[in-house]
């Protein structure tokens, strides 16, 4: 009786990856260039606070949105080209950082200059690959939220309620995968050289094969992301403590050189925020680069023995062949 073979199982160093991680970065700092160019591209977000005077001032917007419209339209356009434009060299970023990566652990020499010559090749790509998740994402919000709303519009608040909590049950699960397919499905464009939908097929076939590593790894990262947070709020809340009263000082001192202090002060935050997020994105990056490199290698065999019976069929390259 023949023994069927399964696919090779091995245990994934976690804490290695991740202190390898941090030791890539350290020792290649030019690495931050490329988390700097992706923390351009990333969404940020603000919060519009309450006060007395808000209703006075949302008559004031409206007033000026409906006499100005023109200018407003042309500002909207030109804040949504620059969004846009920073998205993309975020992608290019992200595509020179991973090759970038992928020749130091390899021992080989490469330069900011270089990746990002690299990063350039898959930038379409990757361009695509985001629209086709940002879309199912869309249809799956719009298909899990049609029940509810239908349910609440008729009066069936209970209903509504059920459902609602049902459709978050289902939402959770498939946007984590949707989430992990998509980082995977970037590593096969970047490292493999692999066509988008290719790319989306592999990447959700090594997440199937590898998932619990995937949660585990993905968890230990937010673990980190969430320290990271701590500190620097825990930072940001000392200068706080330092900068307030100097601020209320100036105030009554001198309003020029408060407005001066202010803009001081107002752009080392900024700055802070944009050092800080490059350095956590590109140490997460790196760090998911080298589990995709982990994983990926125990797909190489069986790679390998397709590859040998599909001759003339494009098979995914694994990173070790990038």
């Amino acid at each position: 009786m023949t023994e069927i073979n399964k696919p090779a199982k091995k245990e994934i160093p976690f804490i290695e990856i991740l202190k390898e991680a941090a030791r890539i970065v350290w020792r290649n700092k030019f690495l931050l260039w490329f988390g700097v160019l992706m923390a351009l591209g990333s969404p940020g977000s603000f919060n519009i606070g309450n006060n007395e005077n808000w209703g006075e001032k949302s008559d004031a917007a409206k007033n000026f949105l409906e006499t100005h419209w023109q200018i407003v339209l042309a500002v909207a356009l030109v804040l949504f080209a620059i969004g846009i434009i920073l998205f993309l060299i975020s992608l290019v970023g992200k595509a020179g950082l991973v090759r970038s990566v992928n020749l130091i652990v390899q021992n080989k020499k490469t330069t900011f200059r270089a990746g990002w010559r690299e990063g350039k090749k898959y930038l379409w790509r990757l361009f695509r690959l985001f629209l086709l998740f940002f879309f199912a994402t869309m249809i799956i919000i719009l298909v899990l939220a049609l029940p509810v709303v239908y349910l609440a519009v008729t009066g069936s608040w209970v209903g509504a309620v059920l459902v609602g909590l049902l459709a978050i049950a289902i939402f959770i699960p498939l946007i984590f995968i949707l989430a992990l397919t998509n980082i995977f499905a970037e590593f096969y464009i970047i490292l493999s050289d692999l066509k988008v939908w290719s790319a989306v097929e592999s990447g959700y076939n090594l997440l199937l094969k590898n998932i619990l590593n995937s949660i585990v790894f993905g968890l230990l990262l937010m673990v980190i992301n969430l320290a990271a947070m701590m500190i620097f709020f825990s930072v940001a809340a000392i200068a706080l403590f330092i900068l307030v009263p100097a601020g209320v000082l100036f105030y009554y001192l001198n309003k020029i050189v408060f407005g001066i202090f202010l803009a001081i002060a107002i752009l080392l935050f900024v700055l802070t925020i944009l050092l800080v997020s490059s350095i956590f994105l590109t140490y997460k990056t790196t760090a998911w680069t080298l589990f995709f490199r982990e994983i990926a290698k125990v797909e190489n065999e069986e790679a390998e023995k397709v590859a040998e019976k599909e001759t003339g069929k494009q098979i995914a390259a694994t990173p070790e062949k990038a």
